[in-house]
This record gives C-alpha cells, sequence and structure tokens, in this order.
C-alpha cells in the first residue's frame, strides 16, 4: 500500500476548536486566505502535486502556510498550522515572520524554508518528507550574512551565475537604527555569491553581483523571474506608493545585465504602500502571474494576459479577495439593519468613522459587502465603536458609538435619517478609548450600558431607569477583573437565558465570564477555556448573531488589523422537529466495525476523530490492492458513517483502512455474494 499524497480538495477552509467554535475563512475570504498587515506572499509546490502552494509572511507574529486545493482557476486554499508549528513552537522569540521563501538549500529535492526579518535570515531545514514536510532550525548558514543586512532585509535565492547553486540578494528595507555604519542604506540591494556547493552553501558578499542595480527608495523588494522566456533570470523590485521597477536581463545567465524596462508594469497600481512581488502561474496557462502583497494585507493579483515571452498584466480584483476594514481597528455589531431577514455588519476604524457591511447572502450563510449608508459620513474622530441599538424604541436601529475621547455618543434614526443626541449620554466619559455594549442585564425591559475603557478601573456599568436616564452602579460585575484596553460584550451565546461577558484585550486574549446568576441577577465566573484555541490579533472585538439560522448564536471577531473572523457556534445543542443533534465531541479516534458483516452488497462504515484534518477511507483486497476510496478530503473534528457498495466486486475478504493525520486503523469485513 502506498503512502497517501497530501492532496488537498476542499472548496472551503475550515478549522475546529475544542467543543465550541468552529471557525469558516471563506465567509471572509473566499479563497480560504487569510491575511495580516505588510502581507509578504511567495507561491512554491511543497508537496510536489502541481499546484502552487502559498506561505505569507507578515509584521505581526507568524507567517502562514496554506495548500492549494486543486488544479483550478480560481482554486481555493487551505490554512494549515501544522507546517510551521516547529517554527513557532517556543513562540515568537527568535523568530521572523515578515518575508518567508521556500528554497532547496540543502540539495536534497524537497523544499527548505527561509525567513527574513527583524533577526537577520533564520534558515529551516525540511527533514521530513515532500509530502509531509518538518522544519528544524539551523542557525549557522547565515550568520556572517546577518551582521551585514540589518533587521529589515528580504532575501531573494536564484542562481545568478548558473554555476548550480543558489546564490542570495538582500533587499534592504528600513532597519531599526538610522547608524548606516551597522545597518546598510535602506533601499539597496546587496548580493552574496554561494561560494560553498549546492548542497552544503556559504554565501559571501560580492558586489560585483549588484551592479547596475540602483536604489530603489526607502525599502526594496526584488523578486527575479525569467518574464521573457530568454532562459536568465529578470529583476522586478517592489517598492512604497510606487508601480514595479523591472529590470530585463539582456546578458547571459552566467553575466547579466540589466536594462530598464518602464512599459511592462505601467498599468499596475500606484496607490498601495508595501508592495512585495512574487510570480507564480495562477491560472495554469503557462506563463508568469503577479502577486504582491501590500500594508492592509490585501493581496493583488494581475494576470498574464499577454504571452509567456511578452507578458502583458491586467487586474484580476476577484482571486484573494477578503472582505476587510480598509485600514484598522475593526469593531463589530450585528444587526438586521435592512430589515430583510439577516443580520448585517457596522464596524468602526481608527480615522472614527462608521462602516456598514450590507448582508446580501442567505439565511444560512452570509455574504457581506461594504455599502454606502446615511450614516457613512458620520465620525467620532478616531476609534470608533459603533453598535447598533434601537435606544428610542421605534423600531429602527439608531447608532451608540465610542471613541478615543473616552465619551460615548448617540445618532437618532429618524427614517434613515441620523441625527446626534449630544444629551443622553452627556454624563458617561470613562478617559479614554470606549468601548459600548448594550443588554437588559436586570431583565427590566430596558437596555443596560457596560462601557469598557484605556484601563481595567475605568471600565463603568450603567443601569437605565426606563426613561434612558443611565446611573453608575457598581455591584453588577463583582467578581470581574476588567483588562487595560477591554472590548467588553454582553451576549447571550451559551443559550441559557442570561447574558454572558466576553472581553477582548489589547494582546490578542479574549476572557469569558459565564453568567451562574439568574436573568436578572448575574454572578460571573471566569471561563477562558470557552475560547480555547482560538488566535486572535491584537484588539479583538466580539459580536454575536445567529448567522447560520440554526438557533445559536455565532461569533465575529473583528482585530486591530482589519480583518475579520468567523465562527459557527457548536456550543449548545439545539432540536428540530422530531430529531436531537448530537453535538458532543468525539474525545479519541475509533475505527468501528462495518454492519452488517459479513454483507451483500453494502454495509456500512463509521467512525470518528477528535481532530479535523485530511481523512482518507479506503478498501483493499487481501493482496494490498485498492480497490475503492470511500473517503479523501478534510474533514472536521466528529462522526462520520458512509455505505459501502461492493456489487462490483468478487466475494472474499476485504480490509478497509481509515488515515487521519497520524492515526490509522484497519479493520477486515466479509462480502458474500
Amino acid at each position: 500500500m502506498k503512502n497517501l499524497l497530501l492532496l488537498i480538495i476542499i472548496l472551503t477552509s475550515i478549522n475546529i476548536y475544542p467543543q465550541n467554535w468552529l471557525k469558516v475563512d471563506s465567509i471572509f475570504s473566499v479563497s480560504g486566505v487569510t491575511v495580516k498587515s505588510f502581507s509578504a506572499p511567495e507561491f512554491a509546490d511543497l508537496n510536489n502535486d502541481g499546484n502552487p502552494d502559498l506561505i505569507i509572511g507578515n509584521l505581526d507574529d507568524k507567517a502562514d502556510f496554506f495548500w492549494n486545493n486543486s488544479h483550478d482557476f480560481p482554486t481555493t486554499f487551505w490554512k494549515d498550522t501544522s507546517v510551521l508549528s516547529n517554527v513557532y513552537q517556543n513562540g515568537q522569540t527568535n523568530t521572523n515572520a515578515a518575508y518567508p521563501t521556500f528554497i532547496d538549500l540543502d540539495g536534497d529535492i524537497d523544499r527548505d524554508l527561509v525567513i527574513g526579518g527583524y533577526n537577520g535570515l533564520r534558515y529551516y531545514q525540511n527533514i521530513g518528507t515532500i509530502s509531509l514536510p518538518e522544519f528544524v532550525a539551523v542557525d549557522t548558514i547565515f550568520a556572517n550574512v546577518n551582521t551585514q543586512i540589518g533587521t529589515d532585509a528580504q532575501p531573494a535565492f536564484v542562481d545568478i551565475d548558473d554555476d548550480g547553486d543558489l546564490d542570495l540578494f538582500m533587499g534592504i528595507g528600513e532597519s531599526f537604527s538610522l547608524d548606516t555604519t551597522t545597518f546598510p542604506e535602506a533601499g539597496i540591494t546587496l548580493g552574496f555569491r554561494n561560494t560553498g556547493t549546492a548542497s552544503n552553501p556559504m554565501f559571501t558578499l560580492d558586489n560585483t553581483l549588484v551592479t547596475g542595480i540602483p536604489d530603489i527608495g526607502l525599502n526594496s523588494y526584488p523578486t527575479f523571474v525569467d518574464l521573457d522566456n530568454d532562459e536568465d533570470f529578470d529583476l522586478v523590485f517592489g517598492r512604497d506608493l510606487q508601480t514595479l521597477v523591472y529590470y530585463r536581463n539582456t546578458g547571459t545567465k552566467q553575466n547579466p545585465i540589466w536594462t530598464a524596462n518602464t512599459t511592462t508594469f505601467s498599468g499596475v497600481e500606484t496607490s498601495s504602500y508595501w508592495k512585495n512581488p512574487t510570480f507564480s502561474d495562477l491560472d495554469y496557462d503557462g506563463d508568469f502571474d503577479l502577486i504582491y502583497g501590500t500594508d492592509d494585507g490585501v493581496l493583488y493579483v494581475y494576470r498574464n494576459i499577454g504571452t509567456v515571452s511578452a507578458p502583458s498584466f491586467q487586474l484580476y480584483s476577484d482571486y484573494f479577495k477578503i472582505i476587510k476594514l480598509d485600514g484598522g481597528s475593526a469593531t463589530v455589531s450585528l444587526a438586521d439593519f435592512d430589515n430583510d431577514g439577516d443580520n448585517d455588519l457596522l464596524s468602526g476604524t481608527w480615522l472614527g468613522k462608521f462602516v456598514y457591511f450590507k448582508n446580501d447572502g442567505t439565511s444560512t450563510k452570509p455574504n457581506f459587502k461594504v455599502t454606502t449608508t446615511a450614516f457613512s459620513n458620520l465620525t467620532v474622530n478616531s476609534y470608533s465603536s459603533p453598535v447598533f441599538v434601537d435606544i428610542d424604541k421605534d423600531l429602527d436601529y439608531d447608532i451608540v458609538s465610542g471613541a478615543l475621547s473616552g465619551q460615548v455618543f448617540l445618532y437618532i434614526n429618524n427614517n434613515g435619517t441620523f441625527t446626534q443626541n449630544a444629551t443622553m449620554f452627556s454624563g458617561i466619559d470613562v478617559g479614554w478609548m470606549s468601548i459600548p455594549s448594550f443588554a437588559d442585564l436586570d431583565n427590566d425591559g430596558d437596555l443596560d450600558l457596560l462601557v469598557g475603557g484605556e484601563t481595567g478601573s475605568e471600565t463603568k456599568y450603567y443601569t437605565n431607569d426606563g426613561n434612558n436616564v443611565f446611573t453608575v452602579n457598581t455591584t453588577a460585575f463583582s467578581g470581574v477583573t476588567f483588562p487595560s484596553y477591554g472590548r467588553p460584550i454582553l451576549s447571550d451565546f451559551d443559550n441559557d437565558d442570561d447574558y454572558d461577558l466576553t472581553i477582548g484585550d489589547a494582546w490578542g486574549t479574549v476572557k469569558y465570564y459565564r453568567n451562574d446568576g439568574t436573568v436578572n441577577a448575574p454572578v460571573w465566573f471566569r471561563y477562558d477555556a470557552m475560547f480555547a484555541g482560538i488566535e486572535v490579533d491584537q484588539n479583538p472585538h466580539a459580536g454575536f448573531a445567529d448567522l447560520d439560522n440554526d438557533g445559536r448564536k455565532d461569533m465575529i471577531i473583528g482585530e486591530y488589523n482589519g480583518n475579520f473572523t468567523y465562527y459557527q457556534n457548536l456550543f449548545a445543542e439545539v432540536t428540530d422537529v422530531e430529531n436531537e443533534i448530537d453535538l458532543s465531541v468525539p474525545d479519541d479516534f475509533v475505527l468501528n466495525q462495518n454492519y452488517p458483516n459479513p454483507f451483500n452488497p453494502s454495509t456500512i462504515i463509521s467512525w470518528q476523530s477528535p481532530v479535523s484534518g485530511w481523512q482518507t477511507l479506503k478498501v483493499y483486497d487481501v493482496l494490498g490492492k485498492e480497490v475503492a476510496t470511500l473517503v479523501n478530503e478534510f474533514k472536521p473534528i466528529g462522526k462520520y458513517e458512509i455505505e459501502f457498495n461492493a456489487s462490483k466486486l468478487s466475494s472474499g475478504v476485504y480490509f478497509y483502512q481509515l488515515k487521519i493525520e497520524n492515526f490509522t486503523a484497519i479493520r477486515k469485513f466479509l462480502f458474500v455474494k
């Protein structure tokens, strides 16, 4: 029996977290690719299946890896955190995330990993296999290089002298020092010739390699690609707030001569900051397409609609389309603002605006699109945190927002026209960075107000007397420790008919206090395990609403980088007309004996998995020949069964084998005609 190659064919990128939440990336990213600020993409066919996989660097914390699902255009991707697990197993200390690239640096056919960034170049040798890579840090190869490149240098590997090994070019960025005697000048490119071998490289500074390559500006992002199909490498630079810089190699493989070309990329936009280019044949038509990252994380794709020797690049905006907030400091409020039966999304921004994402999807799958509204031009100056709330009880949604100033602002909706009410919350001030949340916490029929602040001690709770007069209450949250820059949200997402408390903090932690009291007298119990496994960036701001029409409140988290992440709620059991849905989570791998056994011609095979991952279920004869593939796909945690029909097989003994990650089990069954 041959080993399974990792073939990723799912259409939606999903990951399961223990018991409570199912992360569904496709809600805000059709391709399954999520991004962080200052993205740096690189493509490589890591598992040798003919499809370019994707790694994305960033300036936040960790690089992210995505398997390419299929040989289609446009394809989708699946995020796999296990690929880089060794790299970040001890956190982010002495690691990089900014500029990753896959190259075979030790000459053993599989691809190794190099990541540039604050700690110079970090090298991770692939000691695994082509289908199951495993990266281990090796700190010796770039020790000499790292003393010469500063803290913001991007690597580009290429055999520039055609001697069978990889040389190194380093684009120099703005290092964290103005001392150019220590760090090289930003915008230049350094060349390091490989004076070792293909399997044991040694990189030596050689300025002759960069003869004719100019200073690009504040940041240099080089990449090499044969764009004119003349069998040598051309050179493309990304840079800030301008188009790309392109130099054709009009010399030879061994002795390049760089000749400027100003027309090929003249149609590429010039407004985005941090253009970090790479090339890959994304549409499988035999030529190179252009992909680059940007400061807000969005990936631009320009398809080559020319030829392999005369490229012409056209923007293809939908390939890595991501629904996110332009700028940063995303917040979340969910409500059916347009009264069409589904929940829309309202977010604040660091500029103080209100951004409305209309949901024009279905009752089971939202589809959010930025839409201009009557409140689009409203502002609270900076760091808005608006929420939809019917504060005047006239059956439409008003907007209440926090702000950097620490005050709370109210805009009344009068038949679609929003007018500021400057009196209702005039006495509320939490110092700085106010974050409002409404709930009828005392069960008296009106909405009370909780406001997070810059410091935990400034967080305040106000009870509503029924006439929208709000009075400070200092006892309702006894036992709760509010963090600095806390983003408290009150919502009943565990379906026990009282309000629970979720708090996002500045460092990317989501704290949870379960209400173990009553609907009008809450008692708070700290239970952070509710959000175990959920990874978020700084300043997470959660919003809750039933977005898939299953009776449970799902969660969307907004983050400081402008991204939104959707989590389906798996917490509570729900009941339909006749059947209760079993939402229990398996605690072990199990492959059950088929039933019936012996069988003719059909039987049921059932199994369970406590982890999400790629699953294969195959049938073999007694000689080990594969006769059927029943399952070959990514599946979340759960219990499964499938019917196997053996009518086309001969009577006899067969085996069925289940593989999930590192788990393998085999059972025997008998087919009798």
